[in-house]
């Protein structure tokens, strides 16, 4: 994942209540209750969701199930003992790992839509069993 901007991997244990489907709904159901002035069109299209915001900006949230996900999380679970919010992580949960949401968004040189993205974790935090690392 080449992406510089909000650029997150949420580890789906197979135990987790998390789907593409479920997040696009909870991500409505924020923004419908939410103050905030700049609401996004929410699409789902295959495997993945785009909030694309009135100025065209957007962020994404993929859905993967491929085999590197599994390979992945094992390094992951090896290398590191915090997640994204410097939670020590369930190295064994985090092993059993094989998909996954990959969070990332449009460059955003003026921090727009950093609190957009943190909206994302936060409804990805929702799900039971979910294990969240940001990439650099």
């Amino acid at each position: 994942m080449a992406n510089t901007f909000y650029s997150y991997l949420a580890f789906i244990t197979p135990d987790s209540n998390a789907s593409l489907i479920a997040l696009k709904n909870n991500l409505e159901t924020f923004y419908n209750k939410s103050e905030t002035a700049d609401k996004p069109e929410i699409v789902l299209d295959n495997d993945q969701i785009e909030l694309v915001f009135k100025d065209e900006y957007r962020l994404y949230i993929a859905y993967s199930q491929e085999e590197y996900v599994n390979e992945e999380a094992l390094e992951l679970a090896e290398e590191h003992e915090l997640d994204w919010n410097e939670n020590i992580i369930d190295k064994a949960k985090l092993q059993t790992c094989n998909k996954r949401f990959e969070i990332w968004g449009d460059d955003d040189f003026d921090m727009d839509y950093f609190n957009d993205s943190l909206y994302i974790i936060e409804q990805i935090e929702n799900f039971d069993d979910v294990i969240i690392f940001s990439i650099q």
